[in-house]
């Protein structure tokens, strides 16, 4: 009896630390992450009665469950807009903007009257575009989701415009977060136990560690190139990089 209990906790303990590196991974990889730090907002053009932007500063920062509300009155000649703002100016990202409505399924027809264009030091990219089929990715919830696009210039904010569309949303239009996603590849090719690493990440002078199923670090070492000799039996594993810079990247590894 005793034995099946310490041996139910061993195994416990080894699927709770399998959990807690898939989490690390998953954790990880979110840190890369840029979210808008700052934001400007407010209405523009000739009139617009009874324009604004609720809770603006509630689009900032990584909390992707508050949300700034756009809410359109009598727009004549005018709309709403929000800038949100990124630490640095960046190119070669991924651009997810998180919108949604109070209670109001999403489609491209409904978002007809919001624009998005990339901001460069608080001038305009010349990059307008409305919300397509191609941009618009639906959440869990049909009231809310993601526009998701790569920018062909450089920038360091997206400014959300609402000029109509969405005139008869009660509860108003919603923007979640925003954030950069660095287009970041890491690639990992096993054969006879040795590890070559490829992609956009400067692995040289990183420090590189493997754990196992387990949950049990087998393997720690500093890299001189971008391969090296794991001595590890084949099977799968998680695969820890540290580079230079302080960046960690964790990626699931099969060694062969």
């Amino acid at each position: 009896m005793k034995f099946n209990l310490l041996l139910r906790d061993k195994f416990s303990f080894q699927a709770a630390l399998v959990a807690f590196c898939l989490f690390s991974t998953q954790f990880l990889f979110g840190q890369d992450r840029i979210y808008a730090h700052a934001q400007s907002s407010g209405v523009f053009g000739v009139a617009c009665l009874g324009c604004r932007v609720d809770n603006p500063l509630n689009a900032v920062g990584g909390n992707e469950d508050d949300y700034s509300t756009m809410v359109l009155g009598t727009a004549l000649l005018g709309g709403i807009q929000q800038t949100l703002i990124f630490p640095d100016l960046r190119a070669d990202t991924r651009l997810v903007v998180g919108i949604g409505t109070d209670n109001i399924p999403l489609s491209v027809q409904l978002l007809s009257g919001v624009t998005l264009e990339t901001m460069n030091g608080g001038t305009s990219n010349e990059d307008r575009r409305t919300i397509d089929i191609s941009l618009l990715k639906l959440g869990a919830t049909p009231n809310r989701g993601t526009v998701e696009f790569k920018p062909t210039k450089p920038y360091d904010g997206i400014r959300i415009g609402l000029t109509g569309g969405v005139l008869s949303l009660g509860g108003g239009f919603r923007i979640y977060y925003a954030y950069q996603d660095p287009l970041i590849h890491l690639l990992a090719h096993s054969q006879n136990g040795q590890v070559t690493l490829s992609g956009n990440v400067s692995v040289e002078g990183s420090e590189v560690s493997l754990t196992n199923t387990s949950g049990k670090e087998v393997y720690r070492s500093k890299l001189r190139s971008n391969t090296f000799d794991s001595n590890q039996p084949g099977g799968v594993y998680i695969m820890n990089l540290q580079t230079k810079e302080g960046k960690t990247y964790s990626k699931k590894i099969i060694i062969k």
